[in-house]
């Protein structure tokens, strides 16, 4: 199983403790068109790297594995993001997962969907 789709099945998991987001509603790697909705957030999971911290005889034995989670947003959602995303932080908090970094909202130039990234580490 890799990373992604460990968070993945996390979320899946832990979807009760999420505010105003479905299971259904959470994606590893792509979100297919079938899976678009246009008045619910989406979720997409993907990796970013696996960062070595630790090395034995020149050879990595520890490593974070780093994933961003993408929040997809209609354009014109008027519900409360900052408590979506504080409730996804606190289910990967709880699960060993450490932000270490968040981008600002934008639209995208396509979908015009509002989106922020979070970026999440775990030792392993």
């Amino acid at each position: 199983m890799t990373p992604a789709s460990k968070v993945v099945a996390l979320l899946k998991e832990n979807a009760a403790a999420l505010v105003d987001i479905d299971a259904a509603n959470i994606h590893a790697f792509k979100i297919a068109d079938s899976d678009w909705v246009d008045d619910a957030p989406i979720i997409l999971v993907t990796e970013i790297d696996v960062d070595p911290y630790i090395y034995g005889n020149g050879v990595a034995v520890k490593a974070y594995d780093e994933i961003q989670i993408q929040f997809y947003y209609p354009a014109d959602y008027d519900q409360d993001m900052n408590t979506i995303e504080e409730s996804l932080k606190v289910v990967m908090f709880q699960n060993g997962y450490h932000v270490f970094s968040i981008g600002g909202h934008a639209i995208t130039p396509d979908t015009q969907n509002i989106i922020q990234t979070i970026k999440f580490r775990k030792s392993n």
